[in-house]
């Protein structure tokens, strides 16, 4: 129980200074104590405003993944990648965008209730992202919610709701100008459904991911279990 308390602060102290990927069912991937790797791709997309202009964004995010399952049925893990940005105005029809910039991200899940083939769990995670010349700095992004599993032989099914905090500090160039306010997500709450599968021999496995906000976002991966 000490090192849930403390993996939870750990990761609360990311988040709290600090939209990127799949969820993932709650159940880990690796077994206790061991660890897995995976390459990940999301096309993150959402609806912002900045000082009530409309704003639309676009990503697309490339991640190396780390995970360890450090209790069972609980694990951590971590993300590396590179995301490019391209926001486009509602309001005055301009569009802006940066090539791709570093960002990680940190998160926290696992199992609170199994029965059967079914299990549910909570995860947290944050991630911070480079600044986007003409677009955005101290771009940050949490996710905070639920999700439940079923299995059906080998594979996989997940889903929950879950809620998300995104905002920048906005560099656009808007005309005519608004107030330069915090560029903020419109809405907080939303769903999402994936399905992992394995591939090669309860090793590899292929998961893939949707997430539903304002506009759906979506994303798969491979990873591998040592």
């Amino acid at each position: 129980m000490k090192r849930i308390v403390a993996a939870i602060f750990v990761t609360l102290l990311f988040v709290g200074t600090a939209f990127a990927g799949q969820f993932g069912p709650p159940e880990p991937l690796a077994d206790p104590g061991k660890v897995s790797l995976g390459l990940g791709y999301w096309l993150d997309r959402t609806k912002m405003e900045q000082g009530g202009d409309r704003l639309g964004t676009k990503s697309n995010q490339y991640y190396l993944q780390g995970t360890y399952t450090f209790l069972k049925d609980w694990e951590v893990y971590g993300r590396l990648g590179g995301a490019d940005m391209v926001v486009h105005s509602q309001d005055t029809n301009q569009r802006f965008s940066d090539g791709v910039n570093v960002y990680g991200s940190l998160g926290f899940k696992g199992v609170v209730y199994r029965y059967g083939d079914f299990a549910v769990g909570p995860f947290i995670e944050g991630s911070w992202y480079g600044d986007y010349k003409d677009v955005a700095k101290n771009l940050w992004d949490t996710n905070v919610g639920v999700s439940a599993q079923y299995k059906i032989h080998a594979v996989t099914l997940y889903g929950g709701p879950f809620g998300y905090w995104h905002e920048a500090d906005s560099r656009l160039a808007l005309n005519p100008s608004v107030s330069q306010d915090d560029m903020k997500e419109r809405h907080n709450l939303g769903g999402f459904l994936g399905v992992s599968v394995p591939v090669v021999q309860q090793k590899v496995f292929l998961a893939a991911e949707v997430q539903m906000k304002d506009r759906p976002g979506v994303g798969a991966s491979i990873s591998y279990k040592f």
